[in-house]
C-alpha cells in the first residue's frame, strides 16, 4: 500500500527552518535570507533539502509563437547533499530557445536575450557576494 507524499510544514525561527525528513525526522537547517521557503516542498530525505531562491525569468512575445520563455534562473543550495552537495550558494541556469522567426520576433527575442544576459550577471554578482568572493 503506498501512500502519499506529505507536504512540508516548516517552521520558520531565527535563521533557521525545521524541516521533517524520512531519515532523520525532524532537522534544524540554516535558512539563507534568499530562500523561498519550504512550505511547497514534500518531505524527503536530508539530502533533498534544497534551498532555492526567487525565479529569475526573461521572456520574449513573438508574433508567430506568443509569449516565449527564455531564461529560468535561480540561487540555489543543496548543502546536506551526498552526491553534489552544495556547501555555497549556485545559480542554476536554465535557457531554452529553439524558434524560427522573421525579423520582428528575431529582434524580440535578441532583446530577451540581453534582457536574460543583464539578469544572470546581476543574479551572479550576488552569488559571488554570497559565497564570500572577493573579486
Amino acid at each position: 500500500m503506498s501512500t502519499a507524499p506529505r507536504r512540508q510544514d516548516p517552521r520558520y525561527r531565527d535563521g533557521t527552518v525545521i524541516l521533517q525528513t524520512l531519515d532523520r525526522g525532524e532537522v534544524v537547517v540554516p535558512e539563507p535570507a534568499w530562500c523561498r521557503g519550504h512550505d511547497d516542498d514534500l518531505v524527503g530525505y536530508l539530502a533533498d533539502v534544497t534551498h532555492n531562491g526567487p525565479v529569475i525569468r526573461a521572456d520574449a512575445v513573438t508574433a508567430r509563437y506568443g509569449p516565449l520563455q527564455v531564461l529560468e534562473a535561480r540561487i540555489t543550495q543543496a548543502p546536506h547533499g551526498e552526491i553534489r552537495p552544495e556547501p555555497l550558494p549556485l545559480l542554476a541556469i536554465h535557457v531554452d530557445v529553439e524558434v524560427t522567426v522573421a525579423v520582428e520576433d528575431g529582434r524580440n527575442l535578441t532583446q530577451a536575450l540581453r534582457a536574460a544576459a543583464a539578469r544572470i550577471d546581476r543574479a551572479l554578482d550576488e552569488v559571488a557576494r554570497l559565497r564570500g568572493d572577493r573579486r
